[in-house]
């Protein structure tokens, strides 16, 4: 098998290695990943995380070889769950805790595995984990009819939060610095759109919701926007969402002040590991499209160009797949 590893700071290296099947294991042939900004954090040196490391948290692929009695067969088109479980039950993520799956081949256990529809094609699975996070901060905001929700970052992770807030009748207002993804949001029927370059965000909301404010407010870690702003835009009593994974919130610093002075509720999510299958049939459902957000596919060999366009353009892209 061909895999690429992080070695060092912006520094990949492509290596050989067995895959040899093991018991209750499958064999696939990987043929998208998605890169994620977990990936480029890790790239970037931006982590503590050992290296070297294989990237690559999500993935599409078709099944290559199996076990006998196994629930998959040979040229099954199957998703790659970013998650996996240790022999304690910890729950591990792929490309940060354990090796992802920048390889074209990969051999994987049968319960990281997802069947997938005919409706969802290899591009729209690599957008499963997002869909997946999206629908556990809905559950944990209790989004409601009517409910004004702010969301901090147009990329791809919050223009498929805003479809499901509207699934769920709830009105959003998405805020990002980047024309280019505030148009794109447009074409998913996100009708408030808010420039923070350009707008005070806290008081165009004031006058969208009358002076209430956002019930409730999205935080992406790597939305480039300001943590602080988060909690201002929240109405008295109000809910804010955190969306990122351990190793970058801690990061993160705000003046707090907001949260006790509004007496705001913070809840966090980190991953969305219980939610895989209802993102599957939330995309197979074409609840939450995913269309128009990869920007870019490459090329397997030319995968260290992905990387490094990914840091030149961050504000740009909305998702570059590689081609495995």
């Amino acid at each position: 098998m061909k895999v690429w590893k992080i070695v060092g700071p912006k520094t990949l290296s492509m290596e050989e290695e067995q895959g040899e099947l093991r018991p209750d294991y499958v064999k696939i042939k990987v043929t998208k990943l998605g890169l994620t900004g977990t990936d480029i954090s890790v790239y970037e040196g931006q982590t503590d995380i050992p290296l070297p490391i294989v990237p690559g948290r999500i993935a599409t692929g078709v099944v290559s070889e199996v076990n006998v009695g196994s629930r998959f067969r040979k040229g099954e088109r199957v998703l790659l769950s970013p998650y996996v479980k240790d022999q304690k039950g910890r729950l591990l993520v792929k490309g940060l805790d354990t090796d992802g799956y920048l390889t074209d081949y990969v051999v994987v256990p049968e319960n990281s595995v997802y069947a997938l529809p005919e409706s969802i094609t290899e591009d729209m699975g690599v957008f499963t984990e997002y869909i997946s996070i999206a629908a556990g901060l809905t559950d944990k905001l209790d989004l409601r009819h009517e409910q004004y929700v702010a969301i901090l970052g147009a990329n791809a992770l919050g223009l498929i939060f805003a479809q499901l807030a509207i699934y769920y009748q709830a009105i959003p207002i998405i805020i990002d610095r980047s024309e280019k993804k505030l148009e794109e949001a447009a074409n998913y029927g996100i009708y408030y759109r808010i420039n923070s370059s350009k707008q005070d965000a806290a008081r165009r909301i004031r006058q969208i919701t009358c002076g209430k404010m956002a019930d409730c407010t999205v935080f992406e870690c790597r939305s480039s926007q300001q943590p602080q702003l988060a909690f201002s835009l929240t109405a008295e009593g109000g809910k804010v969402g955190i969306v990122g994974y351990d190793s970058f919130v801690s990061k993160l610093n705000a003046d707090i002040s907001a949260i006790m002075g509004r007496q705001l509720s913070v809840v966090g999510i980190n991953n969305g590991a219980t939610d895989m299958n209802a993102a599957i049939n939330l995309l197979a459902n074409d609840v939450v499209k995913v269309d128009n957000l990869v920007d870019k596919t490459v090329d397997f060999l030319a995968a260290p160009d992905a990387f490094t366009e990914s840091l030149d353009s961050e504000n740009h892209y909305l998702k570059i797949l590689i081609k495995c």
